[in-house]
């Protein structure tokens, strides 16, 4: 029951994402093993690329696994290259700025540097700390002129797909030849819940077979889901993806990302109308970036600032919302993905961190807090 539940709800989220039918997917526990399965998927097609097996000999004598992407790429993907073998410091970033937004010339040149041969390409749809998103289609032609294997990471901006106000971020994920998106975010799951989706079901069952008398032979035709991915023993996390899909379906889940679109909207407005509140992000998605800011300090001085507000905001207690970095800059990132946040709720945060700030800035004034 478990196995068709998690091909039902596949399928449905295929559909959900404007995925190829034909795509094989797998559940995991996060964006994480998404991304390793894809990313396996990837170095199992580059060592084929080039007359070997990797899952058979090993990367022992192998030349390095060229790794472009932008400056967007999250830590899992790093992580998954470290596990893999491949190596973080081999992820080429290409960047035209300090926020890491794509260079392409730049990146071009290094595809034809390469000279046709193979290569991993990772477009980031949704940047964790401001929610930017790589030029999906621009990156698609330019890997389709050159060999390169394509990975979408849309661990939560592959959501945009299913609202028209912010499908045309994702445009041409579906020309991609892995996409990995999380559960446990907007869709709003149970932890764990994450998956993979590849184009060619043939090298995920390569990549990840395995077999054992014991074992019941593996059938092309029914997926073994223990067979093309990283868990072998596996709980039924089909469940809860299954039934919220069939209680909510499409309509439900655009309703969903919508409502959070508009949290996050008048959210940034409630910032804007707030001198001691400045927005650091033009909010594309669900993610505004913000700082407290009295007027009278420098870029470090807020810096820190900001980050003894984050710890003071956790210690109050009404939210939960830490800390992170635009470029060198800290910053609050609210990411809303919860259909039960109201607007009151985003206008009362804005509130408190205001109060807070200025408490904080008050209590430096004084000489209350150690500066030590």
């Amino acid at each position: 029951v478990g196995v068709q539940m998690e091909s039902q709800a596949l399928d449905w989220l295929k559909e959900m994402f404007g995925l190829p039918v034909e795509w094989q997917g797998v559940m995991v526990t996060g964006a994480t093993m998404a991304n390793f399965v894809c990313l396996t998927s990837a170095r199992q097609w580059w060592s084929e690329e080039l007359g070997i097996d990797v899952s058979e000999t090993g990367l022992s004598g192998m030349p390095q696994m060229p790794v472009l992407t932008s400056g967007f790429v999250h830590a899992s993907t790093l992580k998954v290259m470290a596990v893999q073998g491949i190596g973080r410091a081999n992820v080429q970033k290409f960047c035209r700025d300090d926020f890491g937004r794509v260079d392409l010339e730049a990146m071009e040149k290094a595809l034809v540097a390469l000279d046709g041969k193979p290569a991993l390409m990772i477009i980031n749809a949704g940047e964790v700390n401001a929610g930017e998103f790589d030029p999906v289609n621009e990156m698609m032609d330019l890997a389709r002129q050159h060999n390169c294997w394509v990975h979408v990471d849309g661990a939560f901006g592959l959501f945009a797909r299913i609202s028209p106000r912010t499908a045309h971020f994702v445009e041409g994920v579906e020309r991609a030849d892995s996409v990995t998106v999380d559960g446990h975010k907007w869709l709003n799951v149970p932890y764990d819940s994450g998956y993979a989706f590849v184009r060619d079901y043939g090298l995920m069952a390569r990549a990840f077979h395995y077999s054992a008398d014991y074992l019941a032979d593996f059938d092309h035709d029914r997926p073994t889901f223990g067979a093309i991915g990283p868990e072998s023993s596996r709980r039924a996390r089909s469940f809860a993806v299954w039934a919220t899909l069939k209680a909510y379906g499409l309509e439900g889940q655009r309703r969903i990302v919508e409502h959070c679109l508009d949290l996050a909207q008048h959210f940034a407005a409630q910032v804007d109308k707030i001198a001691q509140l400045e927005l650091m992000n033009d909010p594309q998605l669900n993610i505004v970036a913000f700082r407290y800011n009295p007027g009278d300090l420098g870029d470090e001085e807020l810096d820190e600032l900001n980050e003894k507000l984050g710890e003071a905001v956790l210690a109050d207690g009404r939210f939960l919302v830490g800390t992170s970095k635009i470029g060198p800059r800290t910053v609050f990132r609210p990411a809303f993905s919860n259909w039960r946040t109201r607007f009151t709720d985003v206008e009362e945060f804005a509130d408190v961190a205001l109060e807070l700030g200025r408490q904080l800035v008050a209590e430096q004034d004084s000489g209350v807090i150690d500066q030590t």
